[in-house]
């Protein structure tokens, strides 16, 4: 029956982008992680549905490996971290709803502790890019700053990189796709400040913040978003179609047998 087709969709069809742009790359991950965490995979538009198969088949040969594990690593490294800070000044509750620490509860401080951690993530994007933008094809479009941010930072990025990747199998596609799903999961802190920041009107506790930190953390969070968009997304999109590619034409010679 078509129904046992390996190509048969059944995942629900997935909901409306936000409408801001700069959310879109954190909605896009989101939608890529349940093609890897539903058994049934999903779509990742109305009209492309990826098996979770597609994350796992053998044969297909993609490139740079060890350096996509590398960079995805230490972003989700960075990004687990960016998580307990903001758990630490905002509470554990939705920085959108505002009701974790209650209103008031967050000053300057808080204020310029958080975009200092969000200027560490955005020199650690610089860094991925100026060291591998090349290699990986990725980048475009995505200008680094002029400064002795990106050099200094480059030690650090490359002390993390064998931190984390030490004594690890960086060229398995399975520890790709692992790390990954990993990834666009703690990626969404990300959307969710985005969202509370570009909120009408503000979030109770972007309300809090005084008008030049919410400025600078209005304008890291959108660089942010940009790195995604342009670095990351660009060579895991690449990848998928690979991949996409790959399963057609397993499942056109399961039919024909």
């Amino acid at each position: 029956m078509l129904t046992h087709l390996p190509t048969t969709p059944t995942s629900p069809l997935p909901p409306a982008p936000p409408a801001d742009s700069q959310r879109k790359p954190y909605h896009l991950m989101k939608l890529l992680a349940s093609t890897m965490n539903s058994k049934s995979g999903g779509y990742i538009t109305r009209r492309l549905h990826v098996p979770q198969g597609v994350w796992s088949q053998g044969g297909a040969k993609l490139s740079n490996i060890p350096e996509k594990v590398r960079v995805v690593e230490v972003l989700c490294s960075a990004l687990e971290e960016m998580q307990q800070v903001s758990v630490e000044l905002f509470g554990a509750g939705s920085v959108c709803s505002g009701f974790a620490l209650g209103i008031g509860s967050v000053g300057r401080k808080e204020a310029e502790a958080w975009v200092a951690k969000l200027e560490d993530f955005s020199s650690i994007c610089d860094s991925v890019v100026a060291n591998f933008g090349k290699k990986l094809g990725v980048g475009e479009g995505f200008v680094l700053k002029k400064s002795g941010g990106v050099t200094s930072w480059g030690g650090k990025l490359t002390r993390q990189f064998d931190k984390f990747t030490n004594g690890k199998h960086l060229d398995s596609p399975a520890a790709y796709v692992t790390g990954l799903g990993r990834l666009f999961t703690d990626a969404q802190l990300l959307d969710e400040h985005s969202q509370a920041l570009l909120a009408q009107p503000l979030s109770p506790i972007y309300a809090t913040f005084p008008a030049e930190a919410r400025s600078a953390a209005e304008v890291k969070l959108k660089r942010a978003s940009e790195f995604f968009a342009s670095v990351v997304l660009t060579f895991v999109i690449r990848d998928l179609a690979q991949l996409l590619d790959k399963y057609a034409k397993k499942c056109e010679k399961w039919l024909a047998e």
